[in-house]
């Protein structure tokens, strides 16, 4: 009877032992593959941004003399610190939003050090600039142009393959997202302008926009990019600076209406680069809806007013930008628009969100996430 109980209490141990390497092989194993998706987490190894002040992190604070300048409160009243750093926002912008979605820290903006080579990415977009070069200048107005933008990254790219080796360069590049935020100040200056000053019809300057900005996605490609983020204009029509301008604070129709024509043949356009040169994938977000989305369905997602910027003053808040003098809303998750153009903090959230994880039709052929996996 004493031998069938020790050998009952062996085999109980026995089991238990078993039971317990299985679990620590089991543990092992979750370990492992959080550790995995971790690393695939983090598989970007550096975010180029080109754009203008949707997108901008604080260039626009180095160039002098210009008033196209965001350093003064009251923006950056909800950044951390609650400083202003050159972004146009009560907070973080779209691009810090963005680096956050793939693991990356804010690209820096590309002024404050030209020098450096920048193994995590930069930003040089700039405040009030366009595709046109002459979008954003003017007298006390200057910005980095989309065409400086891509010769500044031209220039770090060779500081990339000089410390690299080219071959690691071109793999770096290669895995890199570059996201382009262009067009909206373009179609601002067109219709902002003197209707007997305007040189072309509307269709015609669209069609110069877009055959530029290919030009200029071709010279990205050549100097190592493959994997695009297009980011398309919004209904620019709908912004409290348009809106300012209606009697009844409806939005324009007719800039809504030449915005969507604009992105309609930007997506042409980008289909026709993939066609073209076969090693590049790209990831197109259709901010026009996604955004006349929030305006229309505001409760959906956080949101009351929809018409006013939260800085500024006068009529809808969009007499003027938002300055030290302006007054600010308390309530500023509650808004979509900072300012007379730019989104709050709260808006660019969810509308990176919806860029990183959201689908067709908002965003096409694959969202960011998928473009990191391509």
């Amino acid at each position: 009877m004493a031998s069938s109980s020790s050998s009952s209490s062996s085999s109980s141990s026995s089991c238990l032992r078993s039971l317990e390497m299985k679990g620590f092989f089991l543990f092992l194993i979750v370990l492992v593959n959080l550790s995995m998706a971790k690393a695939k987490a983090k598989a970007v190894p550096a975010m180029y941004v080109l754009g203008d002040s949707l997108v901008d992190v604080g260039n626009n604070n180095y160039i002098h003399p210009s008033v196209l300048k965001a350093d003064f409160p009251h923006n950056g009243i909800d950044y951390p610190g609650g400083k202003p750093t050159g972004r146009f926002s009560n907070g973080k912008n779209a691009a810090d939003a963005l680096a956050e979605k793939v693991g990356l820290p804010t690209s820096p903006p590309y002024l404050s050090n030209k020098s450096d080579v920048f193994l995590k990415g930069v930003s040089f977009a700039s405040g009030g600039c366009g595709i046109f070069n002459a979008t954003g200048q003017g007298f006390l107005q200057k910005s980095i142009s989309l065409t400086q933008q891509v010769g500044y990254f031209a220039e770090v790219s060779q500081r990339l393959a000089k410390q690299m080796g080219a071959t690691a360069a071109q793999q770096h590049l290669a895995n890199s997202i570059f996201t382009v935020v262009i067009g909206s100040n373009d179609l601002f200056d067109y219709f902002n302008s003197d209707k007997n000053a305007k040189k072309v019809s509307p269709q015609q300057y669209i069609d110069t926009m877009i055959s530029t900005l290919q030009q200029l996605l071709k010279r990205l490609h050549g100097l190592g990019a493959r994997k695009l983020l297009v980011v398309g204009v919004g209904p620019l029509g709908c912004t409290p600076a348009r809106r300012h301008d209606s009697s009844t604070e409806d939005c324009s129709d007719e800039v809504n209406n030449w915005a969507n024509k604009y992105n309609q043949q930007l997506t042409s356009m980008l289909q026709g680069l993939k066609s073209e040169l076969n090693d590049i994938n790209y990831s197109y977000f259709d901010t026009y809806n996604a955004l006349l989305n929030l305006i229309q369905k505001p409760a959906d997602y956080g949101f009351v007013e929809v018409k006013a910027a939260c800085c500024g003053f006068g009529k809808l808040n969009a007499d003027v930008f938002c300055t030290p003098l302006a007054v600010y809303c308390p309530n500023r998750t509650d808004h979509i628009f900072w300012d007379k153009v730019h989104p709050t903090q709260a808006a660019a959230r969810v509308l990176v969100d919806m860029i990183h994880t959201g689908s067709q039709p908002h965003v096409f052929p694959v969202n960011l996430k998928q473009l990191i996996d391509v």
